[in-house]
């Protein structure tokens, strides 16, 4: 029997009575919504309940004080009209190591059945987040065990909640509408082009940049609006306290959902790695995360009272690893000689326990690897493209994939493992941290080899035909 307007309203008004009803409508199986998406959302709390060495800043020299703010893992769980499923992961943490990241996917394939490519894994890149293991660790000389107890604790606890919750969201998913829309924010400044200290009201800003503000919206068969998912291409360095918060895009989520009550909120770091919020760090009180988190929630705002796109119920998921290459390592000797503390330069910390990182990598496996496997995730929602790439992807790579595929594709950076900052040609070209100095921090043997754009990129135009 085919379901009139009327029967769909009435069905949704038994939904959002009491919960002591305890009669089950199914739908009918030729009814519009059975032939559409199926979408579901789910949440976790993964605030650390115990002091814990905190990620992003490598001066912080004792464990977290308190929480500012909560900080969450979500899950939004599609599945198009022909079955295929699909799964975005967002997550207020600085970072997810390759390691931790595929332990992660394998259970939930061992559970779900869920592939790579069926898996996107984004990290917001807050500093001001736990200390996970794996992910920048070398860089704290002066952890105790007790310190390293706690962070194996919270990252052994953190990979049972993300399986527990994807298996949530796909148990929850329903009928659906899917809807996309593109809002602007400006609060993102190319940090390698200009000098924090130096500006002023009237600086003219120079470099790339993405100020695009992508949002997918989730709309049950009632009516009902249960998800938004929204992405900024800045780094989350808006403080740097001891204070456990999500920094803006944490902000951002809970001012989303306070305007819209019932809401599960999802923020996603674009290519934001040569992008910071400024000004910032002068602000103990929170000022500024809670301007830019508001100026975030604005725009999203903004997008969902606009006509929005809705996109037709196919999902469209693709994946593969390119193996890019590291410049020659220096010699084990000059190796050895680092790691002894007898090093010149900047970053003298950091190149110690990379030195002593690299020495246990190259007598694990007789030799240091040569190339790293970069994961380039391409899916196709509807019409809409969105591509989630590995590491701290640079601007550039968003502006390249736009260019090429039009101004609503969406870009996510610091997808499924965060190993490095990954540099465009114009970076190369001027240098500085990110591109000669970034593998001490991450612990890779090398820098990367000149080709990495071209091979990301030309993986991702593949993907995509």
């Amino acid at each position: 029997m085919k379901e009139t307007r009327g029967m769909k309203l009435g069905l949704c008004a038994v939904a959002a009575m009491s919960l002591v009803a305890a009669t089950v409508v199914h739908a009918s199986p030729d009814s519009d919504a059975a032939a559409g998406w199926k979408v579901g959302v789910a949440r976790v709390n993964i605030t650390p309940q115990k002091p814990i060495w905190m990620a992003g800043y490598g001066n912080r020299n004792h464990e977290s004080e308190g929480v500012w703010q909560d900080i969450w893992a979500k899950a939004l769980a599609f599945e198009d009209k022909d079955g295929h499923v699909g799964v975005i992961v967002t997550l207020d943490i600085c970072a997810i190591a390759g390691g931790l990241s595929n332990e992660i996917r394998d259970r939930l394939e061992r559970e779900y059945g869920l592939k790579r490519d069926q898996i996107i894994i984004n990290t917001s890149h807050t500093h001001s987040g736990p200390q996970m293991v794996g992910a920048i660790d070398h860089i704290f000389p002066n952890l105790t065990e007790a310190n390293i107890a706690r962070i194996n604790e919270y990252t052994d606890r953190f990979k049972d909640e993300m399986v527990a919750l994807v298996g949530r969201a796909l148990a929850a998913r329903k009928p659906s509408k899917v809807l996309t829309g593109q809002g602007i924010v400006r609060f993102a400044v190319n940090r390698r082009r200009n000098k924090e200290g130096r500006l002023t009201s009237t600086t003219e800003l120079r470099g790339p940049n993405d100020h695009a503000v992508p949002v997918i919206k989730v709309v049950d068969e009632c009516g009902k609006t249960t998800a938004i998912l929204f992405g900024y291409a800045c780094h989350n360095t808006t403080v740097g306290t001891y204070f456990i918060c999500g920094d803006y895009a944490g902000y951002a989520q809970y001012e989303v959902e306070r305007m819209h009550p019932g809401v599960t909120a999802m923020y996603f770091q674009g290519c934001g790695s040569d992008q910071n919020p400024l000004p910032r760090r002068k602000c103990p009180n929170f000022s500024k995360v809670v301007q830019y988190g508001r100026e975030l929630a604005a725009a999203v705002d903004q997008v969902l009272t606009e006509e929005m796109v809705e996109r037709e119920p196919t999902l469209v998921t693709k994946y593969v690893e390119v193996e890019l290459a590291l410049q020659a390592p220096p010699s084990r000797e000059e190796i050895e000689k680092t790691a002894k503390g007898d090093v010149d330069g900047p970053n003298k910390g950091d190149r110690v326990g990379w030195a002593k990182k690299v020495l246990k990598m190259a007598d694990a496996s007789g030799k240091l690897p040569e190339t790293y496997p970069y994961p380039v995730e391409y899916w196709q929602i509807g019409s809409l493209k969105l591509f989630a790439l590995g590491g701290e992807t640079m601007s550039g790579y968003s502006v390249a994939l736009k260019k090429r595929f039009g101004d609503d594709t969406v870009v996510m950076g610091y997808s499924n493992d965060v190993m490095s900052y990954i540099p465009t040609p114009e970076a190369w070209d001027e240098g500085g941290y990110e591109v000669t100095l970034a593998h001490y921090v991450f612990g890779l043997p090398a820098p990367w080899t000149h080709d990495v754009t071209d091979r990301i990129l030309n993986a991702a135009y593949k993907l995509a035909e």
